[in-house]
């Protein structure tokens, strides 16, 4: 019982979401149509467990960073910086849900907006940068393949930035073909393909020939 009866619930869930997505049909014997039974019943279960689900993985943080700071092992100062960051904006977010104190909720907004943000900015510089060293390595002409990636990149950048235009008023009309022909091409194949997977992998999950989910090996 302790294999059969997840296995079980993960069947009837999943024929539930799957059902309430394309039909509004009633459930034989129950009297209710698919599309409520979920808005009543699993998706409130969903955000459930969607909850515990970020409240274990708030705690194994706060474990293993609590361990770097005890143990003061390599850069244990950033495992005290991220934990005083979830404290702060977890305990006060949590203060403004429950009191609705809007002097609490400015406080909130003036952390998210002067503190959170520049640093996710900042973040997203470096990591343009990085990019851009990634790039450079990644496009050299050693073989045909590489050329024609090459090529293609430089006219993709040409034609999306403003001074492609002003070099040649045809880059971007070269940059929108690259986009919605070849590369959208690839994107579509990719989609395809990752579609077939994700509905294999659900069929299977729905058969109980994936037990993953179960902690062993299918």
């Amino acid at each position: 019982m302790r294999k059969e009866v997840p296995l079980a619930i993960t069947l009837i869930v999943g024929l539930i979401v799957m059902f309430s997505g394309f039909t509004s049909g009633i459930v034989p014997g129950l009297g209710i149509s698919f599309p409520d039974l979920f808005k009543l019943y699993v998706s409130p279960w969903m955000t459930i467990v969607s909850a515990f689900a970020l409240g274990l993985a708030s705690v194994n943080l706060l474990i293993i960073h609590s361990r770097n700071i005890k143990r003061r092992r390599e850069n244990w100062v950033y495992s005290a910086i991220m934990i005083g960051t979830i404290i702060v904006f977890g305990g006060v977010r949590s203060f403004v849900e429950i009191t609705a104190n809007k002097s609490a909720a400015a406080t909130y907004s003036l952390l998210y907006t002067y503190i959170l943000s520049p640093l996710m900015a900042g973040q997203w510089a470096f990591l343009g940068f990085y990019v851009a060293s990634a790039s450079y390595r990644a496009f050299r002409a050693r073989n045909l393949d590489a050329t024609v990636l090459l090529i293609s990149a430089t006219l993709v950048m040409l034609g999306a930035a403003p001074v492609g235009a002003v070099i040649w008023n045809q880059f971007p009309t070269i940059q929108r073909w690259l986009m919605n022909v070849p590369n959208m091409t690839g994107q579509r194949g990719i989609v395809i393909g990752a579609a077939i997977g994700s509905f294999v992998t659900g069929l299977r999950v729905l058969l109980g020939l994936e037990r993953g989910h179960l902690g062993e090996s299918s």
